[in-house]
């Protein structure tokens, strides 16, 4: 029995891991990039004075899009060198910092929810780390439960806070033709289904206990 469990637990966190992957590697690179792209911006504007360095430095912004039409634009196949119909989903631009405003600061936000995140990894270490000591139901399990809950909660606002300013700067900024801005598209319903299913269970623990310990006074 517990082989099984420590097998379940062990395919969660790789891919809770694994999914976790593609948010690392587009902050790494967005905060990378971003810096280069500053940096070399701040170096030629250097002799133009501090005025035109503030106006000219560029932030990236994605924009989430729905095509009008299946075939809006068209993409060059290196490897035949043909143009086929495609659409654009997600696509990043770098807007004037003066433009994007206070959006710039809030990708913060994005890396607070995925603290939140890795809280709740640790927390769900730690309950798998008690069940397999044949502490199962006890109150401790049920604190566990809720905090994990919680974290996965408090990652959800934070993400979606964050895709919502980003939404609002890019729909205030951008209006591309055959393309409409998309709200859902960074939806994390994952996440938020996942910390409410901990505080359910959660729950039901602590429905358990309570029921368990009214039956011991009886006796």
């Amino acid at each position: 029995m517990k082989k099984q469990l420590n097998l379940i637990c062990i395919l969660i966190f790789f891919f809770v891991g694994l999914s976790l992957v593609p948010s690392i590697y587009s902050m790494g690179n967005g905060f990378v990039d971003g810096f280069k792209e500053q940096m070399s911006q701040a170096e030629e504007a250097h002799g133009q004075g501090t005025a035109h360095i503030n106006a000219e430095i560029l932030s990236p912004l994605a924009l989430n899009l729905w095509p009008k039409s299946l075939t809006s634009d068209k993409l060059l196949n290196q490897k035949d060198q043909e143009w086929y119909p495609a659409s654009h989903i997600k696509t990043l631009v770098w807007a004037k910092s003066k433009d994007v405003g206070i959006a710039r600061y809030v990708s913060f936000l994005a890396l607070i929810g995925l603290f939140f995140i890795i809280k709740a990894i640790i927390q769900f270490y730690k309950l798998i780390n008690a069940i397999n000591h044949e502490v199962i139901f006890d109150w401790m399990n049920v604190r566990r439960l809720n905090r994990i809950g919680r974290n996965l909660l408090i990652s959800f606002v934070m993400t979606q806070t964050y895709m919502l300013m980003n939404y609002w700067t890019a729909t205030r900024l951008f209006e591309l033709e055959g393309y409409e801005h998309n709200l859902w598209c960074d939806f994390q319903s994952m996440t938020l289904i996942m910390g409410l299913i901990a505080l359910l269970v959660g729950r039901i623990f602590a429905i358990g206990l309570q029921m368990k310990e009214e039956q011991e006074l009886t006796i």
